[in-house]
Formats: structure tokens, C-alpha cells, sequence
């Protein structure tokens, strides 16, 4: 009898510590999970406020060109427009012409004496060979507005979060058609791009990183800049390399700029954050971002994205 009763007290006390064990472990798994929502929550809150990072640095860029790319659109519609009041000069005169002709008030002969008279004092044979230049000229002009459009949109445009096939050549081309303005009063481009395969990226993303180094390279420069770019491909990877000729980075510095908020323009000039994003961006293509300078020399940016498997 003794020994079932403690038998039966063991039992309770073992399953009551089961109880205990499992409800413990329902905490922690609860607790655990909530924990897991939390963070998912904060990852993604982090993501958005990257890429409203990346989007925000990118636009600022983007205005660092605006005064060049005004200047740069006002030119063509500048002559655009004086083209356009000369041809409409040139109407009044082709219409007066038609009314010299057509005027029902006079004789056939005197009509056809004073459109005579007139194709002279005007000189039609100049305004029909100059109104074909004009419109020609005209014509240019327009389509070099709607490109510089064109390619301020599409490197402004957000993109999506998802990874594409990616002409690296294309995007050095496209950033180097947005700073045009902005380099070529200081910068003589070099150009070395070798037949590079597609990669898998985020073009929208990559160009903010050719542009911030563009405009970089600009800023350190002084008259007869050089900026070289050079593409090719070594083992596994694309790379670029992004070369100056400027005013160059001390050592104390260099260990830095990769740092949010780091620095070493004046104040009003950059936001500091162009290099640290640059870094974050290189890190989500699996690939990377290094740097080589000399104060006085110039420095050199090394990209090397992964190729597409």
C-alpha cells in the first residue's frame, strides 16, 4: 500500500513538472515567435529606409547636375525658338507672295510683275535654302532636349527591388551622358571598356553608384582633369575602375568615407552618405567597393560585381 501511494505521488509530481516544462516552453516559444515578428518588422522598416535612402541620395546627386543640365537644355531651345521666329518671319513673307499672286484687284501681268518684284526684295532662293537648315537645326536641338529628359528620367526612376540582366557598359554610358555638363568644362573622359557579359543587378542602383563617383572625381579636380574609366572582366568577376587625377585622399581620411556622413567637403557640399551607399549597394550585388589615392596624385575606385551565373 506505502509503496503505491508513493508511486502515485511520484507520478503527479513528474507529470505536474511536465506540465510546467511544457507550459514554459509555450512561453518561450511565444515569446520566441513574437520576437521573430518584431524583427521581421524592423528588417523590413530598415530595407524601406534604405532604399528611401538610396532614392533620397540619388535625387541630391541628381541636383548637384541641375544647374548643368539646365544649361544644357536651355542652349537647344534657345536656338530652337530663334529658329522658329526666323521661320515665321519667312511664313509672312511665303504668305505675302500667295497674296501678291492670288490679289483679284489687278491685272494677270501686273500680279505676276509685282510677285516678281517681291521674290527679289526678299530673296526666296536664300529663305527656301536657309529654311531647310533651320528646320534641321531645329529638329536637333529638340531631340537633344527630349534625351537629356530621357536619361535624367531614367536615372532618377526609382527601378524595382528585383535583379535584372545589366549592361555595366550601358550604365557608365547613361551616368556619363547626366554629368556631360557637369565634367566636360573640367574633365577630359578616357574611355577603356572591354566586352563585359551581362551581370545580374539593379541598374537603377548601379548608375547611382557611377554618378556619385563621377561627380566625386569632378569635385577634385581642378582644370584639365582626367577621369578614366576602365571595364573588363577578371576571373569571376566585371570590373571597373574609376581613376582621377585630382587633389587625391589622406590616409586619415581614407579609412573614413565609407563611414555615413563622412566628409571632407565643405560644408553645404554633399550629404556624406554617397560613398557609405554606394558600399551598401555594392554589398547587395555580392560584389565590392575599394579605393586607392595619393594626396596629389589622384585616386582610383575599384568595382567588381559578380558575374551571372
Amino acid at each position: 500500500m506505502g509503496d503505491a501511494v508513493n508511486y502515485a505521488r511520484a507520478y503527479e509530481r513528474e507529470r505536474k513538472a511536465r506540465e510546467m516544462a511544457e507550459q514554459l516552453l509555450d512561453d518561450k516559444s511565444r515569446e520566441l515567435y513574437a520576437n521573430v515578428v518584431e524583427l521581421k518588422k524592423t528588417v523590413d522598416v530598415l530595407k524601406s529606409t534604405q532604399a528611401q535612402l538610396v532614392q533620397s541620395e540619388k535625387m541630391a546627386s541628381l541636383g548637384i547636375l541641375s544647374a548643368g543640365v539646365a544649361h544644357e537644355i536651355n542652349n537647344p531651345i534657345g536656338f530652337c525658338l530663334s529658329n522658329i521666329n526666323t521661320l515665321s518671319e519667312y511664313c509672312k513673307v511665303l504668305l505675302s507672295l500667295d497674296s501678291a499672286l492670288m490679289g483679284n484687284d489687278k491685272s494677270a501681268e501686273a500680279r505676276l510683275s509685282d510677285y516678281q518684284q517681291l521674290r527679289r526684295a526678299e530673296d526666296i532662293a536664300f529663305i527656301k535654302e536657309d529654311t531647310q537648315e533651320l528646320l534641321d537645326d531645329t529638329i536637333h536641338g529638340l531631340e537633344r532636349v527630349r534625351d537629356i529628359v530621357a536619361n535624367l528620367r531614367k536615372l532618377s526612376h526609382k527601378g524595382t527591388d528585383e535583379f535584372e540582366k545589366c549592361d555595366i557598359n550601358e550604365c557608365i554610358h547613361d551616368c556619363l551622358k547626366a554629368t556631360e555638363n557637369e565634367l566636360k568644362y573640367k574633365m577630359k573622359v578616357e574611355l577603356v571598356l572591354g566586352e563585359c557579359p551581362m551581370i545580374n543587378g539593379m541598374p537603377s542602383e548601379i548608375n547611382q553608384i557611377f554618378i556619385n563617383l563621377f561627380i566625386n572625381a569632378c569635385q577634385a579636380c581642378e582644370q584639365k582633369g582626367i577621369l578614366r574609366i576602365t571595364s573588363y572582366v577578371a576571373q569571376d568577376f566585371v570590373v571597373v575602375e574609376v581613376a582621377d587625377n585630382g587633389v587625391g585622399i589622406s590616409d586619415d581620411s581614407l579609412s573614413k568615407i565609407f563611414d555615413p556622413f563622412y566628409t571632407s567637403k565643405p560644408v553645404g557640399v554633399g550629404t556624406g552618405l554617397g560613398l557609405s551607399i554606394s558600399h551598401g549597394i555594392m554589398d547587395k550585388h555580392n560584389g565590392s567597393i575599394s579605393v586607392q589615392s595619393a594626396v596629389g596624385k589622384g585616386t582610383r575606385f575599384t568595382l567588381k560585381f559578380p558575374l551571372s551565373t
